[in-house]
């Protein structure tokens, strides 16, 4: 069984229940921001579990790619929630001309791929 190291573990749940909060406060960037970085630093934690070390990305993809080469099957699905979330890193942190409109249906949409990815993540990590 791989386990995610605690520290790891305990930042990625941080993450994964404020995007929430975020969410319900109407702070919809910081949504999309958080549920990136609670992914990020679950697959970040499943590479040091399985692999003993990390790249040093923001890409969700790269990451799961990663994962791939270590010899874990990863759902063609999960690609499509991780391409979706990564550009939040960097794009909702920053003030002018984005993209994509920060509102409650985008926060929902950036806390169901997140939700997705983490349930499958978090399952890897007790039965892999």
């Amino acid at each position: 069984m791989a386990k995610i190291p605690r520290e790891w573990l305990e930042k990625a749940e941080f993450f994964h229940r404020s995007c929430r909060q975020r969410h319900k406060e109407g702070v919809y960037w910081a949504t999309c921001f958080e549920a990136q970085q609670a992914i990020e630093i679950l697959l970040k934690g499943l590479q040091v579990a399985f692999l003993g070390v990390h790249e040093f990305t923001h890409d969700l993809s790269r990451l799961l790619r990663g994962l791939e080469a270590a010899g874990i099957s990863v759902p063609e699905e999960l690609y499509v929630y991780a391409d979706a979330l990564t550009p939040h890193y960097t794009m909702a942190r920053y003030p002018g001309r984005k993209p994509v409109e920060y509102d409650e249906d985008t926060g929902r949409r950036c806390i169901e791929y997140e939700q997705k990815i983490w349930e499958w993540a978090t399952k890897l990590a007790k039965d892999p």
